[in-house]
């Protein structure tokens, strides 16, 4: 178990494509940013509220350089959000806030997504749903890192990782 340190960043070393991997417990709590090949999914989703939900996934494509406008649909159906891209995120249950923010977090086609405390504002069953996406995620070939305190959400990954 670890203090407070440096954050989840440099954790993702430990990610290998295709494995969920929960670091326990998280470091000084700040906000990973984004990079190439990095999606980032943070506590409160990844959603700008004035943009539904298929424009926020639209954005954080073009921003990643990618443009397909059919990638929004195939983003939402793979989060179990078919039919909602024209939502407004304030329209959402917090699960599926948080199921948006995991497809605004692959709309660049990362090759590692880090989820700092993603499941911090959802209730035990919801957050178990959301830990089941990203394990998903992780089965497709993405990496995923799970930075959380919590043992009950790392233990629905594949590899748990400890810092001191």
């Amino acid at each position: 178990m670890a203090g407070s340190g440096p954050g989840s960043v440099p954790l993702v070393r430990f990610a290998v494509p295709g494995e969920c991997v929960a670091v326990l417990p998280t470091g000084s709590g700040e906000a990973p940013e984004g990079a190439p090949g990095v999606g980032v999914l943070l506590r409160r989703g990844n959603l700008f509220g004035h943009l539904t939900v298929g424009q926020n996934i639209l954005l954080a494509g073009r921003l990643a350089g990618r443009r397909s406008p059919g990638n929004a649909a195939d983003l939402l159906g793979l989060v179990g959000l078919a039919g909602r891209g024209d939502a407004y995120p304030d329209e959402l249950s917090a699960l599926e806030g948080a199921r948006a923010g995991v497809a605004v977090a692959l709309a660049g086609a990362p090759e590692v997504v880090v989820a700092d405390e993603p499941a911090g504002e959802l209730d035990g069953l919801a957050a178990l749903e959301l830990m089941d996406l990203l394990c998903a995620v992780a089965a497709r070939g993405t990496a995923v890192v799970v930075a959380t305190r919590d043992p009950e959400i790392a233990a629905a990954a594949h590899r748990i990782v400890r810092v001191a």
